[in-house]
Order: structure tokens, then C-alpha cells, then sequence
């Protein structure tokens, strides 16, 4: 089958929808689909690695050759720039949806995009396709099980807390830095990783300076691939505080991949992707957050899921098993 990709943005961003984009589209390629991404995200110099053609801001008419050359079309949220091109393809659309439509007047024009236009509707869960306003697919996303593996017994490791995510508001870091000083004001002196860069890293400083944390809470920068795994299989507990409603949260599968008790907040899709195996807290609480982590402390065998049951989740996420579900899709709408 030959599949063309939409995403707006691709790699050499690094965003949880980058990630699922190239997931995908690797994935087709194993299987002998043929496969172009078309993004307009450009190059940054380092060449294209990937076993797959990437087309690059294209422009009009070449995008839409590419588009025509296709049997099928997997667009990764609706771009409504996108749609003309699209639409004069003449090809079936399938949309992937990752994030919530707005309540404006363009997040309403996406939804009507959703209802009218697309063959078919994929939602990276069921949280999000309750909210869709579309009839949709519930297909959940991938990680990289190649990478992200448990190598390292939870009781030798050295480190305590990780957070691994952009540094911005709606994921919460500074709910973990209070919840943290609550611990310490408890007697509970645990260390902080936070893993990754954004606007708010000057801020987050600055708020761990002034609960006077700044020497229990390590700035580690972005972390990628085999280097955040490896950092990974050296904490105990992945947070995820999240005040913004996740659609889905790749992070958590990783945390559990690579062994971590994962706590996350309770909202969106962050519950479906823990499945069960972590624990949760109201989003924002940083009372309720430090009190789950204050358990985990005192009683951690209670919060460490049986392997067999983590093994068991983590197989529906893998890429090839995520990948298979959607050619499922293309195929049903496939001429």
C-alpha cells in the first residue's frame, strides 16, 4: 500500500507527535508499505536517516503529487491549510487525532473537518474521542520498546523523582516542586531530576531557589532516545503532573517500560495510559501528590506492579502492534 503521512510538524522536532509520526511511518516501511511523510517542519542540516521519503515545505504542486501517488492518506491532526491539497488528491483521508479541538471558531471548522470530510477518525484515546463530537476509532499511540526497557533493579537505583517533559505550565512541574517541599518539610529529603527544556526553565529555577530546593533539584536539559532511558533506569518515580488534560502521554509508557513507579495526575488520557499500573492524584494537588509519594516511601512493593501485568500493557503499545491497527484502517478505505 502506499501511504502518505501528514503532520505539519516532524522531526527534527521532538514532541510526543513528531515521535508518533515517525513511529508510524518506520513501521509501515517494515512491513513493505511505501511511504512519504509530508511535513513543513525543515531540515537542521544532519541529513535524512529514515527509511522513508520526507518532503520538506514542498510546496503546492508537489505535495500534491506526492498526495496523488498514493493510495491513502493519514493526516496527524487536522491542518486546514493542508486541506485543499488534500482534498484535491482525491485520495481517502484518514485524520489521527492527538489533541483536543478548540472551542473557536477554527476548532469548530476541525470538528466539522472530523464530521464531514475525513473517511475515517483515529483518537489516541478514549478521553479524546469522547470529546471529538465524531464518530472515531480509538487506537492508542506507540513507544519505542526498543529503547526503553527495564535494565536496572528498583531497589539499586541511586536517584529519587524524574520529570521528563517540555518545561512549560500545563505539565505541572512547579506542582512538583511544592509537592516536594512538602515532602522535605515531613522529614522525606528526596531529590529531584527534571528532564527537558521550555519557557517556564527560568522560572522553575527560580521557584526551586525560593522553596529552597535548588541543591536537592537537578536541571538536566533535553534528554532523547537511549540517553533519557539510561537516565530513566536510574529513578525510582516518573511523575507526571500534568494540569493540562493530556490526550494520551507517551511519557508514562516509557516510565513503565523502564521501571519507574509512575505517578500521574488524574486527567485526560493520562489514566488509560498508565492502564491501571501507577498511581494518581487530582491535578494541581500538590498536597494530594506529595501524600502518594510519602506512601510510595514508606510501603514501595505495594506501588511496584507485577512485570507480568506491565509486559501485558505495554504490548498493546508497541509500534509494530500500533502500526498493524491503523493499516487495518487504511486498508478498510484504501480506493
Amino acid at each position: 500500500m502506499r501511504i502518505a503521512l501528514y503532520s505539519p510538524n516532524f522531526y527534527p522536532l521532538t514532541g510526543g507527535l513528531e515521535h508518533m509520526v515517525a513511529y508510524m511511518a518506520q513501521a509501515f516501511a517494515e512491513r513493505g508499505h511505501e511511504v512519504v511523510v509530508i511535513c513543513q517542519t525543515p531540515a537542521n542540516g544532519s541529513g535524512n536517516a529514515f527509511a522513508f521519503r520526507v518532503l520538506r515545505r514542498a510546496g503546492f504542486w508537489r505535495e500534491w503529487r506526492a498526495l496523488r501517488w498514493a493510495e491513502v492518506v493519514l493526516m496527524f491532526n487536522v491542518s486546514l491549510k493542508a486541506l485543499p491539497v488534500v482534498l484535491l488528491s482525491g485520495r481517502p483521508l484518514v485524520v489521527s487525532h492527538q489533541t483536543p479541538h478548540t472551542p473557536d471558531r477554527l476548532g469548530r471548522w476541525k470538528t466539522q473537518v472530523a464530521r464531514r470530510i475525513a473517511h475515517r477518525n483515529v483518537c489516541c484515546s478514549a478521553h479524546l474521542a469522547a470529546q471529538l463530537g465524531a464518530p472515531a476509532v480509538v487506537i492508542p499511540n506507540a513507544y519505542d520498546e526498543q529503547t526503553f526497557c527495564n535494565r536496572q533493579p528498583w531497589v539499586f537505583r541511586e536517584r529519587d523523582l524524574a520529570f521528563v517533559g517540555r518545561l512549560v505550565s500545563d505539565k505541572g512541574a512547579d506542582v512538583l516542586l511544592h509537592a516536594l517541599r512538602r515532602l522535605h518539610d515531613r522529614g522525606l529529603a528526596l531529590r529531584l531530576s527534571i528532564i527537558g527544556q521550555g519557557p517556564e526553565e527560568t522560572v522553575l529555577h527560580h521557584l526551586a531557589a525560593t522553596l529552597g530546593l535548588s541543591k536537592w533539584v537537578v536541571f538536566e536539559g533535553l534528554k532523547q532516545g537511549p540517553e533519557l532511558a539510561t537516565l530513566l533506569n536510574h529513578h525510582r518515580v516518573l511523575v507526571v503532573p500534568s494540569v493540562w488534560p493530556e490526550p494520551f502521554g507517551i511519557v508514562a509508557l516509557e516510565g513503565l517500560a523502564c521501571g519507574c513507579v509512575v505517578v500521574a495526575s488524574d486527567v485526560g488520557g493520562l489514566p488509560e495510559a498508565l492502564g491501571g499500573l501507577g498511581a494518581l492524584f487530582p491535578p494541581g494537588d500538590a498536597g494530594a501528590l506529595a501524600d502518594v509519594l510519602a506512601r510510595i516511601w514508606e510501603r514501595p512493593f505495594d506501588f511496584l506492579p507485577p512485570a507480568e501485568r506491565v509486559a501485558a500493557h505495554l504490548s498493546a503499545h508497541t509500534r509494530s502492534t500500533v502500526a498493524e491497527r491503523y493499516v487495518a484502517v487504511l486498508s478498510e478505505i484504501r480506493g
